[in-house]
């Protein structure tokens, strides 16, 4: 598992536990390295803007939100060219956690 941007990783008990409960959505896939999914997202959207087009990503979790949030803004600051380019967030969830 790669490390998110914006949370720290599990602490790892001493104890054995006597019950596991885990979300396994992604399981049993193989996922490419973390580097090479955010390049291809942050070509993909500067190719959009760069032919004058707005993107609309919608996420349907916080923690996700907030980790795309992070890898557009570190695009943002190597890339002076969209330095006037805004970003909009829209979420009443997010506007709680903030």
């Amino acid at each position: 598992r790669q490390p998110d941007r914006h949370l720290l990783g599990a602490e790892t008990p001493t104890d054995p536990p006597h019950v596991l409960i885990v979300e396994s959505t992604y399981g049993v896939m193989s996922h490419e390295p973390r580097e090479l999914r955010e390049l291809r997202f942050t070509a993909a959207v500067h190719a959009i803007l760069q032919r004058g087009g707005k993107c609309l990503i919608p996420v349907f979790a916080l923690g996700r939100s907030q980790e795309l949030l992070l890898i557009l803004d570190a695009y943002w600051r190597d890339h002076p060219e969209l330095h006037k380019v805004p970003l909009y967030y829209a979420s009443g969830i997010a506007k709680r956690c903030m």
